[in-house]
């Protein structure tokens, strides 16, 4: 019974300190620069504020809006600043090419209580789509991108013209899965384990650190410049874009996709579809490429040697031409 005694006591010992000490020590002051000041180095050239479903964001539009459409939805950690050397390029070839911030993402702006799922994301994007009066497009998503226009296949149908998957992180349902919060996303819905996560991320990230993470998703190294990283990391100058980075830890259990991808695609009229990969991705590898292509047989299977991740960063023309050619075929 003492025994039972001593370690209700130490464990309300603990309990105490994981509640109370992460509020005995404050969170690292973040910047709080307003989105409107950081477009020019941290977005595509001509990128302004938009909002669409509730949320502030940002959008980059190339060539004449009379042309058909091609939005390019950016991966983890991306914002429209990735795109900024390939939308004139691809708008020459007769696209109206637009690109946006997806929410808790780039100079988008920041909150817990947003909700980052990918269907969320998806319905973000079609409502954008709206905005500017395009009722389909052609939808290319990098990385974790490739989830959202997959999702966005599933809520609209319709609207897609065509789809490319570049180095795409695609989370096909699994069986028996459920939309539960994760074990990560459950602690983080604690508040003194919010704070201290925050406490944590803003302690620990510094442009160099972000540099090194961010090169090691690039094979060609040359590409990874200092004006690079500071557009990407444009983000973190914004309020509260350390919870926004929480808030989508916390609903990243909910992306898989409502159906597979192949079944998706069939249930659509199995549009045109690209799959464009780097052979040296170290993030996404290619055998994962392989894999989406076994379940859309009928895609354009293209392989750029020598690059990695970012192939639309790494390399330019040739990413130009690649996506080019598969876009000329739909005209």
């Amino acid at each position: 019974m003492k025994r039972l005694r001593t370690f209700g006591i130490a464990l309300l010992v603990l309990l105490v300190s994981i509640a109370t000490l992460p509020y005995l020590v404050d969170v690292p002051k973040g910047a709080d620069a307003d989105p409107a000041t950081l477009l020019a180095t941290g977005a595509a050239p001509g990128a302004r504020l938009i909002t669409a479903d509730g949320v502030q964001s940002v959008i980059a539009e190339a060539g004449d809006p009379n042309d058909p459409a091609l939005l390019l939805i950016h991966g983890f950690g991306g914002s429209t600043y990735g795109y900024r050397d390939v939308m004139e390029p691809l708008a020459a070839r007769g696209w109206h090419v637009i690109a946006i911030d997806l929410p808790g993402f780039g100079l988008s702006e920041k909150s817990w209580g947003r909700d980052y799922s990918h269907k969320a994301q998806a319905t973000f994007a079609l409502a954008v789509l709206d905005q500017l009066n395009v009722d389909r497009a052609v939808l290319l998503g990098h990385s974790m991108g490739g989830n959202v226009i997959s999702w966005m296949l599933a809520l609209a149908p319709e609207r897609v013209a065509a789809l490319a998957y570049i180095d795409a992180a695609v989370a096909q349902p699994k069986s028996g899965g459920s939309s539960s919060p994760s074990a990560a996303g459950a602690l983080l819905e604690v508040p003194p384990i919010r704070r201290l996560a925050r406490i944590v991320i803003r302690s620990t990230f510094t442009p160099a650190t972000f540099g090194e993470l961010l090169s090691s998703a690039f094979a060609v190294k040359s590409a990874v410049t200092p004006t690079l990283i500071a557009g990407y990391a444009a983000s973190a100058q914004l309020r509260d874009w350390d919870l926004a980075l929480l808030g989508i830890i916390r609903d990243g259990a909910r992306n898989a996709l409502p159906d597979s991808l192949a079944s998706l695609s069939a249930a659509a009229g199995a549009p045109p579809t690209l799959i464009l990969w780097g052979e040296d991705d170290s993030w996404v590898p290619l055998k994962s490429g392989e894999v989406l292509r076994a379940d859309l047989p009928a895609a354009e299977w293209v392989v750029l040697t020598g690059v990695g991740h970012v192939p639309f960063e790494e390399e330019v023309p040739t990413f130009i031409s690649a996506v080019g050619a598969w876009l000329d075929t739909l005209r």
